[in-house]
Protein backbone atom coordinates (compact mmCIF):
# COMPACT_ATOMS: atom_id res chain seq x y z
CA UNK A 1 0.00 0.00 0.00
CA UNK A 2 1.19 3.49 -0.91
CA UNK A 3 0.08 6.58 0.96
CA UNK A 4 -0.60 9.62 -1.26
CA UNK A 5 -0.32 12.88 0.67
CA UNK A 6 -1.08 16.51 -0.19
CA UNK A 7 0.14 18.99 2.44
CA UNK A 8 -1.55 22.28 1.65
CA UNK A 9 -1.62 25.63 3.40
CA UNK A 10 -4.45 24.74 5.77
CA UNK A 11 -5.15 21.00 5.45
CA UNK A 12 -3.43 17.64 5.13
CA UNK A 13 -5.17 15.37 2.61
CA UNK A 14 -4.41 11.75 1.83
CA UNK A 15 -5.57 8.57 0.09
CA UNK A 16 -4.39 4.99 0.02
CA UNK A 17 -3.26 3.37 -3.24
CA UNK A 18 -3.34 -0.43 -3.19
CA UNK A 19 -1.28 -2.83 -5.29
CA UNK A 20 -4.09 -3.15 -7.84
CA UNK A 21 -4.06 0.61 -8.43
CA UNK A 22 -7.30 1.28 -6.54
CA UNK A 23 -7.58 4.66 -4.84
CA UNK A 24 -9.36 5.02 -1.49
CA UNK A 25 -11.65 7.91 -0.62
CA UNK A 26 -9.72 11.08 0.11
CA UNK A 27 -9.51 12.05 3.78
CA UNK A 28 -8.43 15.36 5.31
CA UNK A 29 -7.32 16.97 8.56
CA UNK A 30 -7.39 20.70 9.13
CA UNK A 31 -4.18 21.85 10.83
CA UNK A 32 -5.98 24.19 13.19
CA UNK A 33 -3.45 25.52 15.70
CA UNK A 34 -0.93 22.73 15.25
CA UNK A 35 1.99 22.88 12.78
CA UNK A 36 1.67 21.00 9.49
CA UNK A 37 4.58 18.76 10.52
CA UNK A 38 2.68 17.61 13.61
CA UNK A 39 -0.27 16.64 11.43
CA UNK A 40 2.06 14.70 9.12
CA UNK A 41 3.67 12.86 12.03
CA UNK A 42 0.21 11.98 13.37
CA UNK A 43 -0.58 10.55 9.95
CA UNK A 44 2.53 8.38 10.06
CA UNK A 45 1.46 7.09 13.47
CA UNK A 46 -1.96 6.22 12.02
CA UNK A 47 -0.31 4.12 9.28
CA UNK A 48 2.55 2.26 11.01
CA UNK A 49 2.81 -0.33 8.22
CA UNK A 50 3.16 2.08 5.29
CA UNK A 51 6.36 1.59 3.30
CA UNK A 52 5.99 4.19 0.55
CA UNK A 53 4.66 7.77 0.51
CA UNK A 54 4.21 10.02 -2.51
CA UNK A 55 4.00 13.59 -1.26
CA UNK A 56 3.20 16.97 -2.76
CA UNK A 57 3.35 20.09 -0.61
CA UNK A 58 3.41 23.88 -0.76
CA UNK A 59 5.22 24.33 2.54
CA UNK A 60 8.75 25.30 3.55
CA UNK A 61 12.10 23.62 3.02
CA UNK A 62 12.17 23.00 6.78
CA UNK A 63 8.93 21.01 6.51
CA UNK A 64 10.36 19.00 3.59
CA UNK A 65 13.59 18.24 5.44
CA UNK A 66 11.77 17.24 8.63
CA UNK A 67 9.43 14.95 6.68
CA UNK A 68 12.41 13.32 4.97
CA UNK A 69 14.08 12.64 8.32
CA UNK A 70 10.87 11.25 9.84
CA UNK A 71 10.39 8.86 6.91
CA UNK A 72 14.01 7.71 6.98
CA UNK A 73 13.72 6.94 10.69
CA UNK A 74 10.66 4.76 10.00
CA UNK A 75 12.13 3.05 6.92
CA UNK A 76 9.57 4.68 4.60
CA UNK A 77 10.46 5.40 1.00
CA UNK A 78 9.45 9.02 0.32
CA UNK A 79 8.95 10.49 -3.14
CA UNK A 80 8.35 14.25 -3.02
CA UNK A 81 6.90 15.56 -6.27
CA UNK A 82 8.42 18.78 -7.61
CA UNK A 83 7.63 20.90 -10.64
CA UNK A 84 9.96 20.14 -13.53
CA UNK A 85 10.16 21.30 -17.13
CA UNK A 86 8.60 18.18 -18.65
CA UNK A 87 7.21 15.01 -17.06
CA UNK A 88 4.15 12.75 -16.91
CA UNK A 89 2.74 14.16 -20.15
CA UNK A 90 2.96 17.83 -19.08
CA UNK A 91 5.27 20.49 -20.52
CA UNK A 92 5.65 23.18 -17.87
CA UNK A 93 4.80 26.67 -19.16
CA UNK A 94 6.66 28.68 -16.51
CA UNK A 95 9.86 30.52 -17.43
CA UNK A 96 11.38 28.90 -14.33
CA UNK A 97 9.66 25.48 -14.18
CA UNK A 98 10.57 24.88 -10.53
CA UNK A 99 8.70 28.08 -9.54
CA UNK A 100 5.34 26.55 -10.45
CA UNK A 101 3.72 25.22 -7.29
CA UNK A 102 4.15 21.44 -7.07
CA UNK A 103 0.46 21.05 -6.26
CA UNK A 104 -0.46 22.91 -9.45
CA UNK A 105 1.87 20.65 -11.44
CA UNK A 106 0.22 17.52 -10.01
CA UNK A 107 -3.20 18.99 -10.80
CA UNK A 108 -2.16 19.57 -14.40
CA UNK A 109 -1.01 15.96 -14.71
CA UNK A 110 -4.35 14.67 -13.42
CA UNK A 111 -6.53 17.07 -15.41
CA UNK A 112 -4.72 16.34 -18.68
CA UNK A 113 -5.38 12.63 -18.25
CA UNK A 114 -8.95 13.28 -17.17
CA UNK A 115 -9.61 15.42 -20.25
CA UNK A 116 -8.84 12.46 -22.51
CA UNK A 117 -6.98 14.29 -25.25
CA UNK A 118 -8.89 17.56 -24.97
CA UNK A 119 -7.60 20.87 -23.63
CA UNK A 120 -8.34 21.57 -19.97
CA UNK A 121 -8.67 24.46 -17.55
CA UNK A 122 -7.86 23.55 -13.95
CA UNK A 123 -9.43 25.64 -11.18
CA UNK A 124 -8.09 24.81 -7.72
CA UNK A 125 -10.21 26.48 -5.03
CA UNK A 126 -8.14 26.48 -1.88
CA UNK A 127 -6.64 29.20 0.32
CA UNK A 128 -5.72 30.78 -3.00
CA UNK A 129 -7.50 30.16 -6.30
CA UNK A 130 -5.30 29.00 -9.17
CA UNK A 131 -6.53 28.78 -12.75
CA UNK A 132 -4.28 27.01 -15.28
CA UNK A 133 -4.75 26.05 -18.92
CA UNK A 134 -3.36 22.94 -20.61
CA UNK A 135 -3.42 22.37 -24.37
CA UNK A 136 -4.45 19.12 -26.00
CA UNK A 137 -0.77 18.22 -26.37
CA UNK A 138 -0.13 18.58 -22.63
CA UNK A 139 1.56 21.94 -22.92
CA UNK A 140 0.89 24.14 -19.89
CA UNK A 141 -0.03 27.57 -21.21
CA UNK A 142 0.30 29.34 -17.86
CA UNK A 143 -2.25 30.53 -15.36
CA UNK A 144 -3.40 33.00 -12.72
CA UNK A 145 -3.52 33.17 -8.93
CA UNK A 146 -6.07 35.12 -6.88
CA UNK A 147 -7.19 35.13 -3.24
CA UNK A 148 -9.57 32.37 -2.18
CA UNK A 149 -12.99 32.92 -0.67
CA UNK A 150 -12.03 33.04 3.01
CA UNK A 151 -8.81 34.93 2.33
CA UNK A 152 -10.68 37.64 0.40
CA UNK A 153 -13.15 38.15 3.23
CA UNK A 154 -10.47 38.12 5.94
CA UNK A 155 -8.42 40.73 4.07
CA UNK A 156 -11.41 43.06 3.89
CA UNK A 157 -12.25 42.63 7.57
CA UNK A 158 -8.61 43.08 8.60
CA UNK A 159 -8.49 46.31 6.62
CA UNK A 160 -11.43 47.55 8.67
CA UNK A 161 -9.55 46.59 11.86
CA UNK A 162 -12.21 44.11 12.91
CA UNK A 163 -15.11 46.55 12.80
CA UNK A 164 -16.92 44.51 10.14
CA UNK A 165 -18.65 41.14 10.47
CA UNK A 166 -18.85 38.32 7.93
CA UNK A 167 -21.49 35.80 6.90
CA UNK A 168 -21.58 33.36 3.99
CA UNK A 169 -25.06 32.21 5.02
CA UNK A 170 -27.84 32.72 2.45
CA UNK A 171 -25.78 34.71 -0.07
CA UNK A 172 -27.80 37.25 -2.01
CA UNK A 173 -26.95 40.02 -4.44
CA UNK A 174 -29.36 42.18 -2.48
CA UNK A 175 -27.78 41.56 0.93
CA UNK A 176 -29.61 43.08 3.90
CA UNK A 177 -26.75 43.33 6.42
CA UNK A 178 -23.08 44.28 6.36
CA UNK A 179 -21.98 40.76 7.26
CA UNK A 180 -23.98 39.23 4.42
CA UNK A 181 -22.93 42.00 2.05
CA UNK A 182 -19.27 41.11 2.63
CA UNK A 183 -19.84 37.35 2.40
CA UNK A 184 -22.04 37.64 -0.68
CA UNK A 185 -19.75 40.18 -2.30
CA UNK A 186 -16.69 37.97 -1.86
CA UNK A 187 -18.59 34.91 -3.13
CA UNK A 188 -20.12 36.48 -6.23
CA UNK A 189 -16.97 38.44 -6.95
CA UNK A 190 -14.93 35.24 -6.93
CA UNK A 191 -17.52 33.35 -8.99
CA UNK A 192 -17.49 36.16 -11.55
CA UNK A 193 -13.70 36.18 -11.62
CA UNK A 194 -13.48 32.42 -12.21
CA UNK A 195 -16.09 32.52 -14.95
CA UNK A 196 -14.46 35.51 -16.61
CA UNK A 197 -10.96 34.03 -16.50
CA UNK A 198 -12.18 30.70 -17.88
CA UNK A 199 -14.04 32.45 -20.69
CA UNK A 200 -10.96 34.48 -21.65
CA UNK A 201 -8.79 31.37 -21.59
CA UNK A 202 -11.31 29.48 -23.71
CA UNK A 203 -11.32 32.28 -26.28
CA UNK A 204 -7.56 31.91 -26.60
CA UNK A 205 -7.72 28.12 -27.05
CA UNK A 206 -8.30 26.60 -30.50
CA UNK A 207 -10.66 23.88 -29.19
CA UNK A 208 -13.16 23.44 -26.34
CA UNK A 209 -11.56 22.86 -22.94
CA UNK A 210 -12.75 20.67 -20.09
CA UNK A 211 -13.13 22.84 -16.98
CA UNK A 212 -11.97 20.88 -13.92
CA UNK A 213 -12.84 22.19 -10.47
CA UNK A 214 -11.01 21.00 -7.34
CA UNK A 215 -9.92 22.18 -3.89
CA UNK A 216 -11.56 22.70 -0.51
CA UNK A 217 -14.11 25.28 -1.69
CA UNK A 218 -14.79 23.63 -5.05
CA UNK A 219 -18.10 21.99 -4.16
CA UNK A 220 -19.49 25.18 -2.61
CA UNK A 221 -18.40 27.38 -5.52
CA UNK A 222 -19.67 24.86 -8.09
CA UNK A 223 -23.24 25.47 -6.94
CA UNK A 224 -22.90 29.14 -7.93
CA UNK A 225 -20.88 28.79 -11.13
CA UNK A 226 -22.86 28.86 -14.39
CA UNK A 227 -21.81 26.48 -17.13
CA UNK A 228 -20.26 23.03 -17.25
CA UNK A 229 -17.58 22.29 -14.66
CA UNK A 230 -16.25 18.84 -13.79
CA UNK A 231 -16.05 18.59 -10.00
CA UNK A 232 -13.06 16.51 -8.88
CA UNK A 233 -12.36 16.97 -5.14
CA UNK A 234 -9.59 14.33 -5.22
CA UNK A 235 -7.88 15.56 -8.40
CA UNK A 236 -4.46 15.75 -6.76
CA UNK A 237 -4.82 12.21 -5.43
CA UNK A 238 -5.48 11.05 -8.99
CA UNK A 239 -2.36 12.88 -10.14
CA UNK A 240 -0.24 11.45 -7.32
CA UNK A 241 -1.51 7.94 -8.09
CA UNK A 242 -0.49 8.26 -11.75
CA UNK A 243 2.91 9.69 -10.82
CA UNK A 244 3.47 6.83 -8.36
CA UNK A 245 2.63 4.27 -11.05
CA UNK A 246 4.92 5.95 -13.57
CA UNK A 247 7.80 6.09 -11.09
CA UNK A 248 7.30 2.40 -10.32
CA UNK A 249 7.49 1.57 -14.02
CA UNK A 250 10.64 3.65 -14.43
CA UNK A 251 12.39 1.82 -11.60
CA UNK A 252 11.52 -1.62 -12.98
Amino acid sequence: MVLLVDAGNSRLKWSELDTAGNLSTQQAWAYGDRPALSAFLDLLDAYPQVAHITLVHVLTHLFAESVQVACEQRGIHLHSVCSVSCAYGIVNGYQQPSALGADRFVGLVAAHRLAGGEASIVIDCGTAITVDAVGRDGRHLGGLILPGLQLSAEALIARAQGRLSLSFAQPNIFADSTGRAIGSGCLFGLVGAIEGICSRMQQALPSPAVRVLTGGDAEYLRSWLPGDYLLQPDLLMQGLAYITEQEACTSC
